[in-house]
């Protein structure tokens, strides 16, 4: 009975400590915020853009989205052309939402916005080329 008593207060005190031993007691980590300004709003832009800028950016994507899908539809561009343009908008978008999750810098946001600026400016030069449809 005593050996018995033994290994159950050797099970019950592991069982109480392994919880314990998970604790960090102050060492960096996942959850711990570098941030001495006193405000923990989240940590998803460390010194980045401003979410209203991320907004807009994935707005601006939307729209040129819609706009290849239109163009389709009107038969102003090919849906060859709208294949390039449409897997040119989904890296955008896999890249904005990797950088998202690991926390957004300046550097990161303003690449993607050029990336869409250029995806825009690559449409319309396909809209406009007039490589054998309409007129």
């Amino acid at each position: 009975m005593r050996k018995f008593l033994i290994s159950a207060a050797l099970v019950s005190t592991a069982l109480t400590a392994a919880p314990a031993m998970a604790q960090d007691y102050g060492r960096p980590g996942y959850d711990q915020r570098d941030d001495h300004r006193g405000d923990h709003r989240g940590d998803w832009n460390r010194n980045g853009p401003s979410r209203q800028a991320i907004n807009e950016l994935l707005r601006d994507l939307d729209r040129v989205e819609a706009r290849i899908e239109r163009s389709v539809q009107r038969r102003i561009i090919s849906r060859r052309e709208a294949f390039g343009l449409r897997r040119e908008a989904s890296q955008i978008r896999f890249q904005l939402n990797r950088a998202m999750r690991n926390g957004i810098n300046n550097r990161e946001f303003f690449a993607l916005r050029a990336q869409v600026n250029r995806l825009e400016a690559r449409l319309r030069d396909e809209r406009n080329d007039r490589d054998g449809r309409r007129y």
